[in-house]
């Protein structure tokens, strides 16, 4: 192992070291005389530390992990915002427009609710038809390929999905940065909706379930390509994820009255997810290592 930092034996490491457990990054401490050395396996991962730890000091660093410590820093909402700015937006984004889906205020959200969906809708002698995917999307209206991420049809489904974002979005953002945090959220988006249209036809879906196994798959192949930059997101939720996945396509859960899933979301919001993770982690390892000195 290599040295990655020598600190005085009166600074509490305990709070940092929760955090890079977190984060999978294999390590220990030891003390030498007045001071105490915390060893970790490359050079990658020492760089990654020290990076870190100079955001931990300077107080910008909250503990992903929550665990209670005398020593931990006093994080305020103003610092966690400053830490996961676009993860925070997002969810924020989302509970503001959840009255769209659920129809709360019918007259204030009708017309947003036609605006966001994935595809137009017209009314033709008292009946809703859809138009054509080019039609819509020849009229200029781009954004409803992204847009029904922000609609919900439950209290069940927002819940659900943004606890996800906000568990596996953040540690996302703060590993690989902002860029990618919005690449990938934007990518799982437009796969999850053109996926769940192509294997299903012209339908009212939406939600973040697409995205949120896009920052899934992303997670998952970034930390398996820079295992030193591990996201900390355990194994057994992407097993978990997975077998959901795949139980998914079986009809089971639709079957126990728990509503209709948009599977081919949840894959098309994976697929898009393992490239950019894939995209992140080559280019993070073709990178030399930056020097500290």
């Amino acid at each position: 192992m290599i040295k990655a930092l020598e600190i005085p034996v009166d600074f509490n490491l305990a709070p940092y070291s929760r955090f890079l457990h977190g984060q999978g990054l294999d390590h220990r401490i030891s003390e030498e005389g007045l001071n105490q050395v915390l060893w970790v396996n490359n050079e990658a991962e020492a760089t990654f530390v020290r990076l870190a730890f100079d955001q931990y000091r300077a107080g910008d660093l909250p503990l992903i992990e929550d665990h209670a410590s005398a020593g931990s820093p006093n994080v305020s909402l103003r610092k966690v915002f400053s830490s996961f700015p676009l993860t925070l937006t997002l969810i924020a984004i989302n509970i503001v427009l959840f009255p769209v889906g659920m129809g709360l205020v019918e007259d204030a959200t009708g017309f947003l609710f036609g605006k966001m969906m994935f595809l137009d809708m017209q009314e033709i002698d008292g009946s809703l038809y859809f138009v054509s995917l080019a039609e819509t999307l020849g009229s200029g209206e781009w954004w409803r390929l992204f847009t029904p991420m922000f609609v919900h049809f439950g209290w069940l489904h927002i819940v659900f999905n943004l606890l996800w974002v906000w568990e596996i979005g953040r540690r996302i953002e703060f590993v690989n940065g902002a860029w990618w945090f919005a690449s990938a959220v934007l990518l799982s988006s437009i796969a999850a909706n053109v996926t769940q249209y192509l294997m299903s036809g012209p339908g009212l879906f939406g939600g973040m379930s697409g995205v949120v196994f896009g920052l899934l798959g992303h997670s998952l192949v970034w930390s398996r390509l820079v295992p030193g930059r591990s996201t900390g997101v355990a194994n057994g939720i992407y097993i978990f994820m997975l077998v959901y996945l795949v139980i998914g396509f079986t009809g089971a859960i639709d079957l126990l009255g728990l509503g209709k899933l948009a599977n081919g979301a949840h894959l098309g919001g994976l697929l898009a997810g393992l490239v950019t993770g894939g995209l992140a982690g080559f280019l993070a390892r073709s990178r030399p290592p930056q020097s500290l000195d």
